[in-house]
């Protein structure tokens, strides 16, 4: 072979790595999704996540004139929107995670959902921003719901018994509480209050949550700074880590709160791209804005 053939079979062998390479690298093509809004699928979410559902509603099917719909009001709510006895319709929910009741209910009901997790929100301690407890360990907060700790001066804080708050039984972050934190140990008396159901029927419930500086609950991070903030609820550090994008993304804050795009159908074409649009990097960096922590 001469020399001049020889230098072009170099530079076609260098051509030819550099193109493997280039391919290599090439963005993925982000989905291209826009809906009109009657194409956009039936949708409910946790009261939590409301807002963020309304805004996905507006990104992905612009209308000035569209409305948003009223909150489903709660996680068992949401998922109980899944079940079509008769004549089902696609349907999708963001959500947290269902209770142990809630997929036994589904079950009955021959639902065969799916899930998929989009984000990130955080399970939060909250107290009243006069306790001047800052911090508390996950075995401090455990042993307080089961009561061994019964007084904030256990834990550094002024004489004063604690009073505990819960969720409703079948609520998201009441699921994500037993499961992070109780870890199968059952809540002792948490705050009830009396609720009028009709004439000479009154009934108790779990009571809402009271900022003073006596109160220990738990709510999720989406709620207390942006759906519901109010300046009377300070957030309790977990072993001194306060949560925010960063120690959620890291894993430095332990109780990271999944996000669930869920949905009664695995054939849908639309509520298939809306996933992947969330998914894509255009739709993690949108959660992101929106205050939950990307899955990548």
């Amino acid at each position: 072979m001469t020399k001049e053939g020889q230098r072009m079979k170099r530079i076609s062998r260098i051509i030819l790595i550099l193109g493997l390479l280039f391919s290599g690298c090439t963005a993925k093509v982000e989905p291209e999704n826009s809906y009109q809004v009657e194409a956009f699928p039936l949708a409910a979410a946790s009261w939590p996540l409301q807002a963020l559902l309304n805004e996905l509603h507006r990104e992905l099917s612009p209308d000035p004139d569209w409305i948003a719909g009223e909150a489903s009001g709660s996680t068992q709510a949401a998922w109980r929107t899944l079940i079509q006895v008769v004549n089902p319709k696609p349907r999708m929910i963001l959500a947290y995670e269902p209770s142990a009741l809630m997929r036994e209910e589904l079950q009955d009901y021959d639902t065969l959902w799916q899930a998929q997790t989009i984000g990130y929100d955080a399970l939060v301690m909250v107290t009243g921003q006069e306790n001047p407890v800052d911090t508390l360990t996950l075995e401090e907060i455990r042993d307080i719901y089961v009561g061994k700790i019964t007084n904030w001066k256990q834990v550094g804080g002024e004489d004063r018994a604690i009073r505990i708050y819960a969720q409703d039984e079948n609520s998201g972050l009441q699921t994500a509480f037993e499961r992070q934190i109780m870890q199968g140990q059952p809540i002792r008396l948490p705050e009830l209050e009396w609720v009028y159901e009709r004439p000479g029927v009154v009934r108790q419930e779990i009571a809402a949550f009271d900022a003073e500086a006596d109160a220990l609950g738990f709510s999720s991070l989406q709620m207390v700074t942006q759906v519901n903030p109010q300046p009377e609820i300070k957030i309790v550090r977990i072993a001194g880590i306060l949560p925010n994008a960063k120690t959620i993304e890291n894993g430095k804050y332990p109780l990271r709160l999944p996000v669930l795009l869920a949905s009664n159908t695995a054939s849908d074409a639309t509520i298939a791209g809306i996933t992947d649009w969330l998914l894509s990097q255009r739709g993690q960096q949108w959660l992101s804005e929106h205050g939950l922590v990307p899955v990548q």
